[in-house]
């Protein structure tokens, strides 16, 4: 394989990281940038040079200029956004001198509100009866639907079977869409595409959480008829980039899918080394066959202590430790102390301050 110049944006996220160490590993060579200034993927071995970009929901036409000065004085040859802020490059893709693994805009707008998906996906993925919430009319049955923004991310203010009074106390019921509630295994899937070609996919169960939001832990599953239809799917949209989806996986075997997200998530941590020929060798396929347990052992530490003492921490390889690059694994409580500053300055959640700056809501 020809070595090229790679840039990763969302430098923040562990995707990156293990990108940045699959890419750099296969000889190629490495270029971060973020809009935060301490992310734990600039201190990997693996980085050539890092940049800090402007925030792109607040600063959108900077972004844009800085991007494509990067892109231009580095000689890119592939563009990979890994977290949110592949809506802002894909607005912008047209315009960058380099291979953009994102779709067009108005197909990623599409896939990430939640009621535009599901009529998307109809035909192709199995999905629960989902409607605006405004429409909601079924008060005496309410524990048997699922609450939640349009536009969110990590179950941002999902409810989950709520109560009366607290669909009451949604603001702007139009601006929520109302899911019958699907009971079974949730699982999320992570599938990367070449123009409508699946070039890996992996299914995995997301055993612990921070909260009711982020995995931070991530058990294989197997299911061959969710990666039949999430096949279908890609291919029927000819997807190219990322793209992410939760499931929940009913008693008799059959997945419903519940949402999309057009963008990286913690599954390519069960991909690993291979990533880089995922996106760059045509002749490659990655079809979850990997059956060991991923953590970000980290988290663990600052939410849930107490479940580090359990035989599933110690069974599961930690996503930021690598002996052969370790600078990352010490260095990660400065990415700690960039969001806490932004959390008291901002009077933001942690959850909040991590995201904030890269979030597209239509």
């Amino acid at each position: 394989m020809v070595p090229q110049n790679i840039l990763l944006l969302g430098a923040r996220a562990p995707i990156a990281l293990e990108m940045a160490r699959s890419f750099g590993k296969q000889g190629h060579r490495v270029i971060l940038a973020d809009s935060l200034h301490l992310t734990l993927a600039r201190w990997s071995k693996y980085v050539s040079a890092y940049y800090h970009l402007p925030p792109p929901a607040y600063a959108f036409e900077d972004f844009q200029k800085k991007l494509i000065q990067i892109i231009i004085d580095e000689k890119i040859d592939h563009c990979l956004p890994t977290c949110e802020e592949a809506f802002f490059v894909s607005m912008t893709k047209d315009s960058l001198p380099c291979e953009v693994w994102t779709a067009d805009m108005d197909l990623m707008h599409q896939l990430h509100r939640k009621d535009t998906f599901i009529e998307l996906a109809k035909g192709f993925l199995e999905a629960p009866d989902t409607i605006n919430a405004a429409d909601f009319e079924d008060f005496d049955n309410t524990s048997s639907y699922v609450f939640k923004p349009i536009y969110s991310r990590f179950a941002n203010f999902t409810l989950i079977r709520p109560t009366v009074s607290q669909i009451k106390k949604i603001p702007d019921l139009s601006t929520w869409v109302c899911q019958r509630f699907i009971s079974g295994k949730e699982v999320c899937v992570y599938s990367i595409w070449a123009h409508g070609k699946l070039k890996g996919i992996t299914v995995y169960h997301p055993r612990y959480r921070v909260g009711q939001g982020s995995g931070i832990y991530f058990e294989p599953v197997n299911n061959d008829m969710l990666i039949e239809s999430v096949t279908r799917f890609g291919k029927a949209i000819d997807y190219h980039g990322q793209l992410s989806f939760d499931f929940i996986i009913q008693p008799d075997s059959t997945p419903v899918v519940l949402e999309c997200n057009p963008r990286g998530i913690s599954g390519a941590h069960l991909i690993g080394d291979d990533l880089a020929r995922c996106f760059l060798d045509d002749s490659f396929q990655f079809l979850n066959i990997r059956d060991y347990h991923m953590a970000v052992k980290f988290a663990f530490l600052i939410t849930q202590p107490h479940r580090m003492f359990k035989s599933d921490f110690y069974r599961a390889k930690d996503v930021i430790f690598n002996g052969d690059d370790p600078l990352p694994l010490f260095l990660q409580p400065l990415s700690l102390v960039e969001l806490l500053k932004i959390k008291f300055l901002q009077k933001k959640t942690l959850l909040q301050a991590s995201t904030q700056d890269i979030e597209w809501n239509g």
